[in-house]
């Protein structure tokens, strides 16, 4: 479909409420999804503009991220969604839910909203990045929120999860699970994984997404 002019790829599989996974592009392991959870949901994956099959122009992936989702939703009159992302796409899933009130949970992996990039690490990473990549807007735009305060006041269940060896975004979440009153919130960590192995194939569907699902089943009152 197009979106603001620009194409915005997503797939849709199998029926039920609606799930969304948004991430920067379409891997291999996020088959196992539609393997294990078309039977009970209907999943959108979506790739925002900007990245993966959709239109390489920069600007779309910060505040532009809610419409685009709902855009979707709309085109296939679905009223509420789960949203679930992985690292900075669970940067993306926080950013959606934070600004509608039709997602009724938002699952954030493998990333930490509670620990805002400095400066000099905003500017790291525009130096790193390309003129024209779709991260740019990303950052600054995750960033400029009280992400405390945004979880708290969420008018959705929310959940992070993370594997144990991922060190330094363990470290940041569990002092985020320890220290913080987020609400709603629920905290998910996985032992002996750390942020790559946590979203493969075999620990997606060994591990995350049974234990996951579960959670959302019993936290958004999802019924079999």
């Amino acid at each position: 479909m197009t979106f603001d002019g620009h194409r915005l790829a997503y797939r849709v599989h199998g029926s039920g409420p609606a799930l969304v996974i948004v991430n920067q592009y379409w891997r291999a392991e996020d088959e196992v999804h539609t393997q294990l959870l078309s039977d009970r949901w209907q999943l959108f994956h979506i790739t925002p503009v900007g990245y993966g099959e959709s239109a390489r122009v920069p600007g779309y992936a910060g505040e532009a991220l809610c419409d685009q989702v709902l855009a979707v939703l709309d085109r296939h009159e679905v009223e509420r969604c789960v949203i679930w992302g992985y690292s900075a796409g669970g940067a993306m899933a926080a950013c959606v839910a934070r600004a509608t009130t039709r997602v009724s949970a938002m699952v954030c992996g493998g990333y930490s909203l509670f620990d805002p990039l400095t400066p000099g690490t905003l500017r790291q990473l525009d130096h790193r990045l390309r003129p024209d990549h779709a991260s740019r807007s990303l950052w600054w735009w995750v960033n400029r929120f009280d992400w405390s305060n945004e979880v708290a006041t969420m008018p959705c269940a929310s959940l992070f999860y993370w594997g144990s060896d991922d060190r330094q975004m363990a470290t940041k979440l569990r002092r985020a699970q320890n220290q913080l009153l987020l609400g709603d919130a629920e905290f998910v960590e996985f032992a002996g994984l750390d942020h790559a192995s946590c979203n493969t194939h075999d620990a997606l569907r060994e591990h995350v997404i049974p234990m996951i699902t579960e959670r959302l089943r019993s936290r958004a009152g999802r019924s079999d």
